[in-house]
């Protein structure tokens, strides 16, 4: 239930009460103590915008604040550009980002083909979680200079490394060899580890 009291005095008023007077002791409620008001306002508006200003300074000293973090950022989005190349061969074929792209665009892709075929099934596999890790671990970056940002870092990478040689290994063993998309991705992944240790001694320093 509404509590609707005069701030002065603290007499209850209806909810229907419309006077800017209070009946109790005559302060004028719209305005009372307006001047503080303000200065509360004020001080919380400030008090959010420096929050903010920490925010976005913490964002840009992580992610952009020297040529290395510009470098390891770039890296991020570079797998993008191996799988392009031939990841794996399978059966004669290459597999890579565009021969799936193809595949989808050309009519040829089935959900049904996809999973009967289990090295072509977890070689797609394989590049759906480089892209959606290699997200994660772009947003894990952008708090490098945040509590625990190495380690954060190097978890988020560790797992994207692990689940790429995971997969990759299991499409190599059913039979699949890797392409030259395959050795610049894992190439990539280690510079980036490299790097997440870099940055780190940057951002300290």
């Amino acid at each position: 239930m509404l509590d609707n009291r005069c701030p002065k005095c603290g007499k209850k008023l209806s909810i229907f009460y419309l006077k800017q007077e209070c009946p109790g002791c005559g302060a004028n409620i719209l305005y009372y103590n307006l001047d503080e008001r303000l200065r509360a306002d004020a001080e919380d508006a400030r008090a959010q915008v420096e929050a903010f200003n920490r925010f976005s300074n913490m964002i840009k000293t992580s992610s952009v604040g020297s040529l290395l973090q510009i470098i390891r950022l770039v890296l991020f989005f570079t797998p993008l550009g191996s799988m392009c190349l031939t990841m794996f061969n399978i059966n004669g074929r290459g597999v890579s980002l565009i021969s799936l792209i193809k595949e989808i665009i050309g009519g040829g892709f089935s959900m049904g083909a996809l999973t009967a075929d289990t090295p072509y099934f977890l070689s797609v596999l394989t590049m759906v979680f480089i892209i959606l890790l290699s997200l994660a671990e772009i947003i894990s970056s952008l708090f490098s200079a945040g509590k625990n940002g190495l380690k954060r870092n190097i978890a988020f990478s560790a797992v994207n490394l692990a689940v790429f040689l995971s997969l990759s290994a299991a499409v190599l063993i059913l039979g699949g060899t890797p392409g030259i998309g395959f050795a610049v991705t894992l190439f990539i992944y280690l510079i980036c580890d490299f790097l997440h240790f870099a940055v780190n001694k940057k951002i300290n320093a």
